[in-house]
């Protein structure tokens, strides 16, 4: 094969539109079954909304919940293909979860390594806020659901006016579908509509009918609702948050563990536990 038919892994080169000459903010989303990775640059000029920004580009790839041997590769390529160097970011954004633990903690991993490496702040998003984006501007309420495995989702309700406003109607949690759904209905005012969207909401049969990308995280919103925070301070890096994992309930392993030894201590510890709590 002639060199000049090789084909890049990288992928290749693109040219975006001209745009904005700020800073770039890099997001990614990791905590679902699809790993995320987005460019934003902004204007020079803070403040400006995101439809004065330029998205230059955004990947997602299937990879399950193993994405330790795939997050650097696939922000490698994405610079690239961008024409950029890692030292050219100003920001990295970081959805927080809740979501797969392994995914959460390799995204927020990741994020720290080329936060010090690069001497540039990373700003972190919860997952299920950044979910909401995706329908932003519709009337009710926006309830995002992540599957959580064994029965249950990670759910939230919001209203979305537009895009990067949030107002948090019922709070994060991790409980089986129907809870959630009996939660969302209380909270709806008087024939609210109410949107549903997300793996878990595919899972468990509730989904809207919406676009399918929809249902997959994304770290273009995680992104922007970084960057748009990022700004709100004047681009104050020492006011991001702490880069804290949003689980809300215990790992699979952890309550694997729990169950494991509840089944050894038998009934006898059980009844013997049960007698000490009445004596206290």
């Amino acid at each position: 094969m002639s060199p000049a038919a090789r084909v890049n892994p990288r992928g290749r080169r693109v040219r975006g539109p001209a745009g904005p000459d700020g800073p770039w903010v890099l997001g990614l989303e990791t905590g679902g079954d699809e790993l995320s990775a987005a460019l934003w640059r902004l204007p020079t000029e803070v403040g400006r909304p995101v439809s004065a920004w330029r998205l230059a580009e955004e990947v997602t790839t299937q990879r399950g919940h193993k994405h330790a041997d795939s997050v650097l590769l696939l922000v490698d390529q994405l610079l690239w293909r961008q024409g950029l160097a890692p030292k050219d970011l100003a920001l990295i954004a970081a959805g927080r979860g809740p979501g797969g633990f392994t995914g959460v903690r390799v995204g927020l991993s990741t994020a720290l390594g080329l936060s010090l490496g690069l001497g540039v702040p990373v700003w972190t998003v919860p997952s299920l806020d950044a979910l909401a984006q995706h329908a932003a501007g519709r009337d009710g309420l926006v309830v995002p659901l992540i599957d959580a495995r064994r029965g249950e989702v990670f759910g939230a309700a919001y209203r979305v006016p537009a895009y990067g406003e949030l107002e948090l109607v019922l709070a994060p949690r991790a409980a089986t579908c129907d809870s959630v759904l009996s939660a969302v209905r209380e909270a709806a005012r008087e024939g609210e509509s109410v949107t549903f969207l997300g793996s878990g909401a595919v899972v468990h049969g509730v989904a809207s009918d919406v676009p399918p990308t929809w249902h997959r995280g994304a770290a273009t919103h995680v992104a922007a609702l970084a960057g748009l925070a990022w700004d709100a301070h004047r681009r104050d890096g020492a006011m991001a948050p702490p880069v804290d994992p949003a689980y809300l309930r215990a790992s699979d392993a952890e309550i694997d563990a729990d169950r494991k030894a509840a089944a050894e201590s038998g009934p006898e510890s059980e009844s013997g536990s049960e007698g000490a709590n009445h004596g206290e």
